[in-house]
């Protein structure tokens, strides 16, 4: 959430600071179906086994990718495909915000 707030803000678009936040009170409108993202959407997916289903957040980048801050030891900015097993299953919802 620190990186889709950090990106945004390179836009002049001010997002709550929490991936709980931007999933449920975040600006935009909710997409429930992945194949209705458009390139610039927030994603967000449920990662941890609570009844929280915004526990990481992401942007669209088209052709079924998203970049996010990954969550390893080694924290880095990458690329995944939504067509992943993890993603498929995790997926939540978007956020069409600009």
């Amino acid at each position: 959430s620190g990186f889709t707030k950090y990106v945004y803000a390179h836009f002049g678009i001010s997002l709550p600071r929490t991936a709980y936040e931007q999933g449920y009170s975040g600006p935009g409108t909710k997409i429930t179906n992945a194949s209705d993202l458009k390139v610039g959407d927030l994603v967000f997916f449920n990662t941890v086994n609570d009844s929280d289903l915004s526990d990481h957040a992401t942007i669209y980048i088209g052709n079924g990718q998203i970049i996010h801050a990954s969550s390893g030891s080694a924290r880095k900015i990458v690329i995944s495909s939504l067509s992943q097993s993890y993603y498929k299953t995790h997926y939540s919802w978007g956020r069409h915000v600009v």
